[in-house]
C-alpha cells in the first residue's frame, strides 16, 4: 500500500495512507491534506491514480510545485523516491514494507500547525486561484515572512528521499514511558457511542495506546476501532499529541483528518464511531467547562446556584426576624389568663432577644462503602455467587480494579459457578448408584477452590462404588451359584443379542474409552454384559480376556482367550495373536489351549 510522507521545515513528519483515487493538497478547509503555512495556496496541487500510476498536478498555485527541484507544469507521473516540494513542505511516496537501508537523520513527520477553522469568507465572487494566492503572499510579505526558498539540486533532493523508512515514522518511534505527575495529567472523556459515554481515562503515563483489544491502555470494544487504533503521547516539551497507528478507519481531530496532531484543552478526537474529548490539566473552571457534556454536570451547576440563593435568603430572613423581636409594637393586645389553661408538655423557652430554635433536619445517612476486591473474595469463598457478581459489577462501574484484574475475577466466578453445577450432577449420580454417569462427571470436574474438599469426599465415594464387590471371583468359579440374568451397566441395559451383534463396534468403543480412562471396573461391567447377552459372540470374550489381563487375573484372562479361539472363525484378525498368547502360557508349551474347548460353558452373568 502506498503512503504519503509529509515533512515540514522543522523536521517533523506525518504519514498519510494513499487509499483514495485522488488527494487534494492546500491551505483551505475541504482539501484531503491541509498544509497551513502561508506559502501554500488554498488549492495548491493534487495527486491522482491513473492506469496504475500516481500523477501530480499543480492547480495553478502561486509559489508552484516542484519534483526533485524542477517546477511542475501540468501533470507529471511520480515514482517512489521522488521528492515533492509544496511551500515549506517536502512530500514523498513510500511503498509500505520498503527495505531501503537508511542512516540516521531521515525525514521526520509533520503535524499541521493549526486545527482551528478559518473564519468564513463573505459571499462574494471568488477570485481565481492565482489572484487569491497572490494576495495571501503579499500579506505575508508585509509581515516579513520569507517564501523564496532556494531548492537544493535535484540529485541532492532525490538522495534525501531515498532514506525514508516506514520504521522511522512517528507511529513506531520508541519512547521512554514515564509516570506523569498527578497535577499535570489530562483526561480523555468518552462522548460516543452511548454504551461508553461518560467514561473517563486519566493520561497518567507519557504514552497510552487506544484500541479495541484488552492489551491497550484504553480498551473500548467497538467494531469501528482497530486492534490498536491510536496512541496519546507526551513529548519532552510537555505538549500532548495523538498519533494514528495506521488504523483502518483513520482519525480526525475537531473534524479534520490527521495522521497525528498536537492536542489542546477541549479538542474532539474521533476514531471510527468513538468520540473522545481531551480535557487538559488546569483550573477548576476549565474542568467544569470540560464537564459540560457529562451526565449530571448541568444538575451540579444548578444545585450550586440553588444552594447559594437559599443561603442568601436565609440570611435575609434572619435579619428581618431579629428586628421583629427587638422592636416593640403598640397594637398587640395584653395577654389573657385562662381559668383552666390546657395542659401542654413542657417546652424549653427561648431566652429574650434570641431567635426561636428551628427544627434541625435529620442527619444524612452515611454513604454506603465502596465495593472492594476483598468483598468479592469473601462472597466467593462463602459460595454466595449472586453477591460476588454484584460486587464485581460495582467494581467495574467504580473502576475499583484494572480491566485485566476484572477479567480474572470474572473467570474465577464462572469456574466456581460451573463447579457448583457439576458437583450437583456428581452427587445426584452417586445417590442413584449411576457409577458410569458419576465417573464421567468426575472426569470433567473443573479445578475448583471453593468446593475442593467436597469434591475429594465424593471421589472417595465414587472409588468405593467402582470397586468390585467382595467374593466375585468365588462366584465366578463356583458353578453351584446361579448367575444373574440381567445386565448391570447402564450402557448395555435394554439391549438384545441382535443389538449387540449389530452394534459390537460401539460396545468395543465404550470399553476402550473406559479402559483408557483407567476405569477398568466400568469397562469389565460392559464386557461382562456383552458376554451375558451374546455369549456366542467372540468379541465379548476377547474384551474380557484383555481386561482381566489388565486386572492381573491371569486365570480368567486365559479362560476367555480360549473361548474366543473356540468361537472365532479361522480368518479372524485377532485369532492368531490370541493363540500365540495361549501357547506362551500353556503348561505344555505346544500351542494347546490353556482351557480345553469342552470346558468352555456359555458365559455367566459376569462374562466368565
Amino acid at each position: 500500500m502506498l503512503k504519503l510522507i509529509i515533512e515540514d521545515d522543522e523536521g517533523r513528519k506525518t504519514v498519510v495512507p494513499f487509499v483514495r483515487d485522488e488527494i487534494t493538497i492546500g491551505r483551505q478547509e475541504g482539501n484531503t491534506i491541509r498544509l497551513t503555512e502561508r506559502n501554500v495556496s488554498r488549492r495548491h496541487a493534487r495527486l491522482v491514480r491513473l492506469n496504475g500510476h500516481v500523477v501530480l498536478e499543480d492547480l495553478g498555485s502561486y509559489n508552484g510545485t516542484r519534483i526533485n527541484g524542477e517546477r511542475v507544469a501540468g501533470q507529471l507521473p511520480l515514482k517512489e523516491g521522488d521528492l515533492i516540494q509544496i511551500g515549506d513542505y517536502d512530500l514523498a511516496l513510500q511503498v509500505e514494507g520498503a527495505a531501503n537501508a537508511a542512516p540516521t537523520g531521515a525525514i521526520t513527520a509533520k503535524v499541521p500547525a493549526s486545527r482551528r477553522p478559518e473564519p468564513e469568507e463573505e459571499d462574494a465572487p471568488a477570485p481565481s486561484a492565482s489572484q487569491d494566492d497572490a494576495e495571501d503572499e503579499e500579506e505575508d510579505d508585509a509581515d516579513g515572512d520569507e517564501h523564496d526558498h532556494t531548492p537544493p539540486s535535484a540529485e541532492a533532493r532525490r538522495n534525501a528521499t531515498s532514506i525514508i523508512r516506514m520504521d522511522q515514522m512517528e507511529a513506531d518511534r520508541p519512547r521512554k514511558v514515564e509516570r506523569v505527575p498527578e497535577d499535570e495529567q489530562p483526561r480523555l472523556l468518552v462522548l460516543a457511542p452511548t454504551e461508553f459515554k461518560g467514561q473517563e481515562y486519566d493520561c497518567n503515563r507519557t504514552e497510552l495506546r487506544i484500541g479495541r483489544t484488552s492489551e491497550n491502555d484504553i480498551a473500548l470494544d467497538h467494531r469501528s476501532l482497530s486492534r490498536t487504533h491510536a496512541k496519546v503521547v507526551r513529548e519532552a516539551t510537555g505538549e500532548w499529541r495523538v498519533i494514528d497507528m495506521q488504523s483502518a478507519n483513520g482519525m480526525t481531530v475537531n473534524g479534520e483528518s490527521y495522521a497525528q496532531a498536537t492536542l489542546s484543552h477541549g479538542d474532539i478526537i474521533e476514531m471510527g464511531h468513538v468520540k473522545l474529548r481531551f480535557v487538559g490539566p488546569g483550573t477548576l473552571s476549565e474542568d467544569l467547562a470540560a464537564q459540560g457534556d457529562r451526565p449530571g454536570s448541568k444538575k451540579l451547576v444548578v444545585g450550586i446556584v440553588v444552594a447559594f440563593l437559599s443561603i442568601a435568603a436565609g440570611a435575609a430572613l434572619f435579619v428581618i426576624k431579629g428586628q421583629d423581636l427587638v422592636t416593640p409594637t403598640t397594637d398587640t393586645p395584653p395577654p389573657v389568663v385562662a381559668n383552666n389553661p390546657p395542659q401542654v408538655p413542657d417546652k424549653p423557652v427561648a431566652a429574650v432577644g434570641t431567635t426561636p430554635e428551628t427544627p434541625q433536619p435529620p442527619p444524612e445517612a452515611p454513604p454506603e462503602p465502596k465495593a472492594t476486591e476483598q468483598d468479592f473474595e469473601t462472597a466467593l469463598t462463602a459460595a454466595d455467587f449472586d453477591k460476588a457478581r454484584t460486587v464485581l459489577d460495582a467494581l467495574r462501574a467504580e473502576k475499583g480494579v484494572p480491566v485485566g484484574k476484572a477479567k480474572d475475577l470474572q473467570q474465577r466466578l464462572t469456574l466456581e459457578t460451573q463447579a457448583q453445577q457439576q458437583l450437583a450432577v456428581l452427587e445426584e449420580a452417586l445417590k442413584n448408584n449411576k457409577v458410569a454417569e458419576a465417573t464421567a462427571a468426575a472426569k470433567t470436574f473443573p479445578k475448583t477452590v471453593v468446593f475442593a474438599s467436597r469434591f475429594e469426599e465424593l471421589k472417595k465415594q465414587l472409588e468405593e462404588a467402582q470397586r468390585p464387590p467382595p467374593g466375585e471371583a468365588t462366584v465366578a468359579t463356583n458353578p453351584a451359584q446361579k448367575p444373574s440374568t440381567a445386565p448391570t451397566s447402564d450402557f448395555m441395559r435394554g439391549k438384545t443379542a441382535a443389538d449387540v451383534e449389530r452394534d459390537i463396534t460401539d460396545v468395543q468403543t465404550e470399553v476402550q474409552r473406559l479402559s483408557k480412562a483407567k476405569d477398568i471396573p466400568g469397562a469389565l461391567e460392559v464386557a461382562k454384559d456383552c458376554a451375558l447377552i451374546a455369549p456366542r459372540l467372540p468379541e465379548c470374550h476377547l474384551m474380557l480376556g484383555v481386561l482381566y489381563a489388565k486386572s492381573n487375573n491371569q486365570a480368567l484372562s486365559l479362560k476367555h482367550y480360549a473361548q474366543f479361539v473356540t468361537l472365532a472363525p479361522p480368518g479372524h484378525a485377532k485369532r492368531a495373536r490370541v493363540i500365540e498368547i495361549l501357547s506362551n502360557n500353556s503348561p505344555k508349551g505346544d500351542g494347546s489351549a490353556a482351557v480345553p474347548p469342552s470346558e468352555n460353558p456359555p458365559a455367566s452373568s459376569n462374562g466368565q
